[in-house]
């Protein structure tokens, strides 16, 4: 009777004790490179699109240089997000080819404003993208 009662007892012991190391259930967490909900992508793209509004009419260009920097903005976006998928190339012609996207962009915006009307849009780019905190480390992967 008492090795019975002394198996018992062992037995529940191991049986709290492995219970115990299980991890309390997690809501499932978004993979991929857009963590955010489309709510949220929503509003961060209009807050964008206005800081771009401000930003050039700050420096006084005319509703058709908007739409014309807004629409090479946007190409350039594209050709990025293409190169990203693209996987047959490695990452120093990856980079090779995003500096020949950048420079592109850049002579295309010198086109629509002009010199100084470029120059003061890049660096009230670059004045912005220095405000915004870094951005978030991926979340750690799940435990096995």
């Amino acid at each position: 009777m008492k090795k019975t009662v002394l198996v018992l007892l062992t037995t529940g012991l191991f049986a709290i004790a492995a219970n115990a190391q299980d991890a309390p259930p997690q809501a499932p967490q978004q993979q991929g490179p857009h963590p955010m909900s489309k709510e949220d992508r929503a509003k961060m793209k209009a807050e964008k699109e206005a800081q771009l509004n401000k930003s050039l009419k700050d420096i006084g260009a005319t509703d058709d240089q908007i739409q014309k920097v807004k629409d090479a903005l946007e190409d350039s976006h594209k050709k990025h997000e293409e190169l990203r998928k693209d996987a047959s190339l490695s990452e120093d012609d990856k980079k090779a080819k995003n500096k020949e996207i950048n420079e592109a962009q850049k002579a295309k915006l010198k086109e629509i404003l002009g010199e100084e009307k470029a120059k003061q849009f890049s660096e009230g780019q670059r004045a912005m993208m220095k405000k915004m905190p870094p951005p978030a480390a991926a979340p750690p992967a799940p435990a096995p």
